[in-house]
């Protein structure tokens, strides 16, 4: 559609107004192909993610797929390497396909890709496209998908065409620069999206002939859950899926389990200590209708109690702030335990405990201690378990979710001002920016204006309003206020106007 638009646009006349409709058709599709490049590497990661489960059965999809980007990078950054010759040709050494001056110029794409090198140009790009192409279509069984492929990514001379006009020539030939650049970034974008389409048709069709689920987790089959000390404890760790919608038969000793969303529910009463086994057969329907039988055996041992001391976010305490702790101890009613620690705070929440080091402690240990009587009688101890005390991390300020890099000047100014980010922080916690200073060279000189709160005022706004493309824009002197009542200096960010 994109491509029959610029069409339709090339047989008007070249005025002004044109020009700029083909830099905003240009911008509009390069846009697209960013879109399509993010939404590629996301399939790339899940590519890699599904080779870490099970590596013999990706791995040749996966190395197809991994060719198919090579060749689509290298067709891309080609074409990228053409623009940047096309307007610096015409515009000198600083000029970039961003911002360049001769939108209207209708001889150097020609002369570049024509008339140059008797076509040269032209040819290496056509053979690139066909050699990616080809490839494209030899991983492709479907006809009507190799059809489109070769539709999409053709370089055969138009059709219906009485000045016998080529391929090269209806794309660089007595056309203003400015749709010539569009020209090549639809060519991007097509590249990206036959990637796109066929990648994910290949990681489709890693599980044709599969089981198919709708649900996936993660499971952990130990040997045992019993370690005695000097021996070696052993688990497999694995991803599971199941069709909610079939539910499975499962069997232990004979016995027909009850199925609770998926699984077969064993429930035996641990009367003696000692090791139990057991065996069983879990029966679904396969591919073809057909029940498949799948052998099972278990152990486990019933012991004596031992306390189980987790911190439900991870093996630190921050300080200043509530960690959420659970503790347990197989065959004691929670209630009936005794839990103290050796600094600050631990106080009982719903179905576990929060707590709250003492302040000044980061860099220290907190000892938690269990007890509890046991069958009546005295206060047995049933174990302890130490935690380090962290300060909390300094936060990221952002803007627009960015730290530094490019930033069209009309989304900096719809921005509200400086956030603080916990970046990949386990807790969920909130810093506000308290105050910062936005400066910026004006005529030369350092120009700067003070914000004492999170928001842009409305003189810094002002002075971001008067930047131009290419300008920078400092944003520094960031304070920030976190739970813990500690005032944080914040890293500087640096922007620049594109």
């Amino acid at each position: 559609m994109m491509y029959l638009m610029l069409t339709a646009m090339l047989a008007l006349n070249v005025s002004g107004e044109l020009l700029n409709a083909f830099l905003l058709v240009d911008r509009s599709i390069l846009q697209a192909k960013e879109s399509v490049e993010r939404k590629n590497a996301s399939l790339y990661d899940d590519f890699y993610q599904a080779h870490a489960t099970n590596p013999s059965k990706v791995e040749t999809s996966l190395q197809k797929s991994l060719q198919i980007k090579e060749k689509a990078d290298a067709l891309v950054s080609h074409i990228d390497s053409l623009k940047y010759l096309f307007v610096r040709t015409a515009d000198g050494p600083e000029a970039t396909p961003e911002n360049y001056a001769s939108v209207s110029n209708q001889d150097i794409a020609a002369q570049l890709m024509i008339t140059e090198r008797n076509a040269a140009r032209s040819k290496e790009l056509k053979g690139m496209i066909d050699e990616y192409r080809e490839l494209l279509k030899s991983f492709v069984d479907d006809d009507k998908f190799r059809d489109n492929i070769e539709k999409v990514l053709s370089t055969k001379d138009p059709e219906h065409n009485p000045d016998n006009r080529s391929w090269e020539s209806e794309k660089f030939e007595h056309i203003p620069m400015a749709a010539s650049m569009a020209i090549l970034s639809q060519i991007q974008t097509s590249v990206r999206n036959m990637e796109s389409d066929v990648v994910n048709r290949l990681f489709i069709g890693i599980d044709e002939d599969a089981f198919k689920f709708n649900s996936i987790e993660a499971l952990v089959l130990q040997r045992s859950d019993y370690v005695i000390q000097g021996d070696e404890y052993y688990a497999e760790i694995m991803v599971a899926g199941r069709d909610t919608t079939q539910p499975p038969i499962v069997t232990i000793n004979g016995t027909e389990l009850q199925t609770i969303g998926g699984r077969g529910i064993y429930r035996v009463p641990a009367s003696n200590v000692g090791e139990k086994s057991w065996e069983g057969d879990v029966i679904i329907k396969g591919p073809d209708g057909t029940d498949r039988h799948f052998p099972i055996q278990g152990k486990y041992l019933v012991s004596a109690p031992n306390v189980v001391i987790s911190p439900t976010k991870m093996n630190v305490f921050y300080e200043g702030i509530e960690n959420p702790v659970e503790i347990s101890v197989p065959g004691i009613p929670s209630e009936n335990l005794n839990v103290t620690i050796n600094t600050g705070k631990i106080t009982r929440r719903g179905g576990g405990y929060i707590v709250e080091p003492a302040p000044g402690t980061a860099g220290r240990e907190a000892v938690i201690s269990v007890s509890a009587k046991v069958n009546g009688t005295t206060a047995r101890n049933l174990g302890k378990k130490n935690f380090r005390i962290r300060r909390i991390p300094d936060p990221v300020a952002k803007v627009n979710n960015q730290r530094d890099g490019a930033i069209p000047k009309a989304l900096l100014l719809a921005q509200l001002g400086v956030v603080a980010d916990m970046e990949d922080f386990e807790f969920d916690l909130q810093f506000k920016v308290t105050e910062f200073t936005v400066a910026i060279l004006r005529n030369g000189y350092l120009v700067d204006a003070k914000s004492n709160n999170n928001l842009f005022t409305q003189e810094q706004k002002d002075m971001m309003r008067s930047l131009s493309r290419g300008q920078r824009v400092m944003i520094q002197d960031i304070q920030a206020m976190g739970p813990d009542g500690r005032r944080r200096s914040l890293g500087s960010i640096t922007l620049v106007i594109d």
